[in-house]
Formats: C-alpha cells, structure tokens, sequence
C-alpha cells in the first residue's frame, strides 16, 4: 500500500494513492515522464517521498508521520532497470549469484538461469553477450536473491524488436515460474497488456 507524495523545485508534484496485489504482476503504464519510475524508486528506497506511508504487508517501509525509511538494503526488494548493471569482471554465473549466500547458490542460481534460458552461457562474461541475454541474466540475479517484490524499470525497452518481443514471452513465462508480486513500469501498450494482471494507468504524476 502507498499514500505518498513528492515535488520537485521547478517540475510536477506527484501524488499516488494505490494498493499492489500480493501476487502476480501490476504494470504501471503511462506516458514518459508521468511519474512512473519515481514511484518505483520510492518503493525501493532509492527516492524519498516528501511525504506519506509505504506499507509491505505488515511491514512499513516509509512513514513521514513517525520517521520511518528503511534503507533500500532492507527492503528486500529485487529491482531490474534498463540498462542491466552486470559486473564486467563477473562471469553469468558469478553475476547471478551475487547477493546469493555461497550454500545456496550451486542450487538455486543454475535453476534461475534455467528459467531465463541462458544457462548454456554460464561461463560467459558481460562483453560477450547480446543485450537480450543481458537482461535475461540480470532478470534471474534479481530473483536468486529471493526478494519480497521485484521491481521491473523499462526492462526491455533498450532491445531491439526482435529481442524485446522474444523476451517479453519468456518474461511472462518467468513472472509467472517464481511467482513474485512484481511491479512493472512501461509505456509500451502491448508490454503492459502481455504481462500484467493489473494495469495502472500513470498520467501527470496520478493514478
């Protein structure tokens, strides 16, 4: 749950009041610049709001009333952007388990990159792979480290068509294998329509 709000010196003043399912995926759609990615900042802890509440289940994230912001650290969240920040000196498999304790990782991290389809490039590293792949391997370390949500920023907006169509289908198919509540940002209508059980429409920082 959030009730929050945030203005910036000069540009809009956002106000979002929106309740997120506890399963499955909601997609926050809208045109560029109306809020979208602020919002799932905020819900990551990376943007403060100016004022309001976050709430994650029983947990609050934020609350200007009492003081309360926990640090993106403690949030628990999985959060994938754009651009798919992997370490360049990390090979696939280095790069997904990363966040993930040693024990788990011979178990859990090869099952994610089994899910993604790129486990036959485990040994790849970054300079080595399509942008595609990329995403496919950020997607699988976001959830390897078991978070409680996943934070989806434009993940598939900076592939080319071919690849944005092949792995926005596998991306549903994934969403739906870790069943994570996701929160999903895109301006893309077909994108939104494919992947979300609830879509949000985001314009002039409202709902």
């Amino acid at each position: 749950m959030i009730d929050i709000a945030k203005s910036f010196p000069g540009g809009p003043s956002l106000r979002f009041e929106l309740t997120f399912r506890t399963t499955g995926t909601t997609v926050l759609f809208g045109p560029s610049g109306s809020g979208k990615t602020t919002l799932l900042r905020m819900l990551a802890g990376l943007d403060r709001p100016d004022r309001g509440r976050i709430e994650f289940g029983n947990t609050t994230w934020f609350d200007s009333g009492t003081g309360v912001n926990v640090p993106p650290q403690k949030r628990r969240v999985g959060y994938v952007t754009q651009e798919s920040a992997l370490f360049p000196h990390l090979n696939v498999l280095e790069n997904a388990g990363f966040g993930v304790p040693v024990p788990d990782r011979p178990t859990r991290v090869p099952k994610m990159l089994i899910l993604m389809g790129v486990n036959d490039l485990a040994l790849r590293f970054p300079h080595e792979l399509s942008g595609g792949q990329k995403q496919r391997v950020a997607l699988a370390r976001a959830v390897a480290a078991r978070p409680d949500v996943l934070l989806l920023d434009e993940p598939l907006s900076a592939l080319d068509a071919s690849a944005r169509e092949a792995l926005r289908r596998d991306l549903g198919r994934f969403l739906r294998a870790v069943s994570l509540p996701t929160v999903l940002v895109t301006h893309d209508r077909a994108e939104a329509l494919a992947l979300g059980d609830d879509v949000v429409l985001i314009a002039d920082g409202r709902v």
